[in-house]
């Protein structure tokens, strides 16, 4: 697979959930550096993967470490330091897998026999919780949205009928419809913003609208690890937005012209209408996110910046160890 393909994949949203992503996009990025054994083709190719995926806080972090590490450790082997970032992935990997075990336990405690659930896209954390729930022989009922444009909320659907779930799917536009039904809102997280705000899959900030009009109760169940440093000092989260080509193929197929088309992946539910943060260290107040980044980076927030130190990086001409 070319490394086209590979950003291509990640800013598609082809690979469905924000945890997946990472782990695709470490792997990758370990990859080049094996294969190519420069770090300037590395820190090259790290910059296309952040800039592929500008909401993923997750991963921008994971990349901040190894890039960080990468950047330490020159003027050593490269064999020496390929192995020093295949180490570094797996740690990043299972403190990942461990935030999503304890997050979803957390989770699951707030999860209630008799509940349904309603949930946007594909998240292993609402999957994981979902899971424990089932496993507690709690008798509960998801609805899961389509989650176009991608249709991610169909995998989990299907994943969780496989657990034996009572599960339904339902076309977006019907979210305040079934709302009547529902209990608990629970949505995973592409990143936290400083001031609580989630940025998930498109939908989800009109799914938490209409749950707060029917005052059900929205969960975001996540890790402090997607909490954004960024935003802390006043970045702004980009919104990608998906290729439309397929769309306007339709349209031209049944002779429609002169009709724009808009894809955004992603938006941004606002912190008033989030009730909790579910985290691996327990529930956090939206209103509360700014002081959980606070102790995670200091203040003034102690902060690489990961495109400074990329491009510092991919100035190593020539180098191979």
């Amino acid at each position: 697979m070319t490394s086209e393909e590979v950003i291509e994949n990640i800013r598609t949203g082809r690979i469905h959930g924000s945890t997946e992503v990472v782990f695709y996009a470490l792997d990758q990025m370990l990859e080049v550096l094996r294969r190519e054994r420069r770090p300037d083709r590395f820190a090259q190719f790290a910059l296309l993967v952040v800039k592929a995926r500008p909401t993923s806080a997750l991963l921008m972090n994971a990349v901040r470490e190894v890039s960080k590490l990468v950047l330490d450790s020159q003027g050593e082997p490269i064999d020496a330091i390929v192995e020093k970032v295949s180490k570094k992935v797996e740690e990043l990997k299972s403190r990942i897998r461990n935030a999503i075990e304890e997050a979803s336990s957390i989770a699951e405690k707030r999860i209630e026999s008799g509940d349904t659930i309603l949930t946007a896209s594909y998240s292993v954390f609402v999957r994981k919780s979902v899971e424990k729930a089932l496993r507690r022989g709690k008798d509960i009922k998801v609805i899961v949205t389509e989650s176009r444009p991608g249709g991610e909320g169909v995998r989990l659907a299907s994943e969780l009928a496989g657990l034996g779930c009572d599960v339904t799917l339902i076309v977006d536009s019907a979210v305040r419809f079934v709302m009547k039904n529902v209990d608990k809102v629970l949505l995973g997280s592409e990143s936290v913003t400083a001031n609580g705000a989630n940025v998930n899959k498109v939908g989800s900030s009109q799914m938490a609208l209409a749950a707060h009009e029917a005052r059900v109760r929205v969960f975001v169940v996540t890790s402090i690890l997607k909490f954004s440093p960024e935003t802390l000092v006043g970045e702004i989260v980009e919104i990608p937005e998906a290729d439309t080509q397929e769309i306007k193929s339709q349209l031209e197929q049944k002779g429609i012209k002169g009709v724009k088309v808009r894809a955004p992946l992603f938006d941004v539910t606002p912190p008033e209408y989030i009730d909790a943060i579910i985290t691996e260290k327990g529930l956090v107040a939206p209103s509360f996110v700014i002081m959980t980044v606070r102790d995670l980076y200091g203040w003034p927030p102690k902060l690489v910046p990961l495109e400074g130190m990329l491009h510092k990086l991919s100035m190593v001409e020539g180098y191979d160890g």
